[in-house]
């Protein structure tokens, strides 16, 4: 999974129209009192947003002529559609469905999904200031966005923006698509198979020009959110077409693909950008496919089973597996989503036919509100501590390794705290998840040779004075 935060950052810096030129951009975006800078590379059709919070860093490379997002972490690619289309959503892919279809079993029945109706509206106010050289508008806008009952992709959310807009040129549009982006995206997902119809309602497009200055209000299901960003740095320049290309030796998570029913394992490599169109055709009365790509010599593969939710905050599941499964990639391990999620041998049956040398239970226990009590301190692994003005989240997790019937690591309890999102805590649990599997895989590789008994017991007898 690309983090809300970062989604919506991206998705606000593209509700605009750009330069033809080359730019570099500076934005220093605050977010329920917290800060960050990004950097933003606009060159023609596309723009790269690269991002430092928390200690961690992204990348996001939106292809506007491509339609498609780009996120990169590490060595890790993943590909999602922006937007359906002018009138459609595209199914969110349904980790547990695809791995159902991969191992040969049915596929669900296709349905056709409801309605998103998107209304927006913008008005301009008539105010002008200059801005960093620039003469710049103030445009307020207002976006509704409401799915029907029946809407695969369920999203009730409301954004008001306040912003100061300068023409630096016209080029760079991905205005409609990230309206759409958003949509499809604000929910927990649709099923495979099931697409979603969109209606656009409202005064016109989204604002001209790109927001020097603008405040964001986010009504949604996960609560209220206000978004300042400003400029702080704004350059023409010249920059290389690779910086808006997806870097190479990239493994690729491709979510569109997913959502076709292809496998899930990342690829070994970046393709072309052509390759990555193509779509191979069905054929009739071919042999059914495998389950997943073949495993690559010397790689690790871990199959990951279906987060199990104990907290009662119905956290997205599907979405965050594939976080986790990114989080895996990130330490060149090979995850993939196994279906079956008990009995234990039907587990390991399916995660040894998918090839895989190790399989994983991540449990979701407990997740706790900003200015609750958190987590109780029994909890906390030791010398851990976490702060009660965050999201605090705790997971257990359980690692097997195919063919052994004791776990390698069981039931080790790992706790985060987030300031922005309770699923943001859940997340930060998996960066310790991956880091310790890792090391106990390498432990695994490398084991420490054991003390010879009779010939230590010898030598240390040897030493003892008479």
């Amino acid at each position: 999974m690309i983090r809300l935060l970062c989604y919506i950052s991206v998705v606000l810096l593209c509700l605009c129209s750009l330069a033809s030129a080359d730019l570099k951009i500076t934005t220093r975006t605050t977010v329920m009192g917290h800060t960050t800078e990004s950097t933003v590379y606009i060159k023609g059709p596309r723009q790269r947003t690269e991002m430092s919070f928390g200690g961690h860093s992204s990348v996001s490379i939106m292809q506007c002529d491509q339609k498609r997002l780009i996120t990169v972490n590490g060595n890790q690619c993943v590909v999602m559609a922006m937007g359906g289309g002018e009138t459609s959503c595209p199914s969110m892919p349904s980790l547990a469905a695809l791995a159902r279809e991969g191992a040969g079993g049915e596929a669900a029945p296709a349905r056709k999904g409801g309605v998103l109706t998107i209304t927006r509206t913008a008005n301009d106010t008539g105010e002008r200031q200059d801005m960093l050289g620039y003469k710049a508008r103030h445009i307020k806008t207002s976006m509704t966005m409401e799915s029907s009952p029946d809407a695969c992709n369920q999203s009730h959310m409301k954004m008001e923006i306040d912003g100061w807009y300068a023409g630096l040129s016209a080029g760079f549009s991905c205005s409609d698509e990230s309206y759409r982006s958003l949509a499809c995206g604000g929910g927990k997902g649709g099923r495979s198979g099931c697409n979603d119809r969109i209606v656009m309602k409202g005064g016109g497009s989204s604002p001209q020009g790109y927001p020097l200055k603008q405040t964001t209000t986010i009504v949604s299901d996960q609560g209220t959110f206000t978004t300042s960003t400003e400029v702080v740095e704004l350059t023409n320049t010249s920059l290389d077409d690779p910086l808006f290309e997806m870097p190479s030796g990239c493994r690729v998570m491709d979510m569109s693909a997913m959502t076709a029913g292809a496998a899930a394992a990342p690829s070994e490599s970046a393709p072309e950008p052509a390759a990555a169109k193509e779509t191979p055709a069905a054929q009739p009365a071919a042999a059914p496919a495998p389950t997943v790509a073949p495993k690559a010599a010397g790689v690790v593969r871990i199959g990951v089973v279906k987060i199990k939710d104990m907290s009662g905050q119905s956290l997205p599941t599907d979405n965050l597996r594939v976080n986790l499964m990114s989080e895996f990639a990130r330490q060149q391990m090979d995850p993939v989503p196994l279906d079956a999620d008990t009995p234990q041998a039907d587990v390991e049956s399916e995660a040894r036919s998918k090839q895989c040398d190790y399989f994983v239970y991540t449990v979701s226990t407990q997740v706790t509100e900003p200015g609750s009590a958190g987590l109780p301190p029994s909890a906390l692994p030791k010398g851990v501590k976490l702060d009660p003005a965050k999201f605090q989240a705790l997971s257990n997790v359980t690692l097997y390794k195919v063919g052994k019937p004791l776990p390698e690591i069981k039931e080790l309890p790992l706790t985060a705290d987030a300031t922005q999102f309770n699923v943001d805590a859940v997340m930060g649990t998996f960066v310790q998840e991956s880091d310790r599997i890792a090391q106990q895989i390498a432990d695994d590789a490398h084991p420490k040779p054991a003390a010879k008994g009779p010939r230590a017991a010898a030598k240390a007898s040897a030493k003892k004075p008479n």
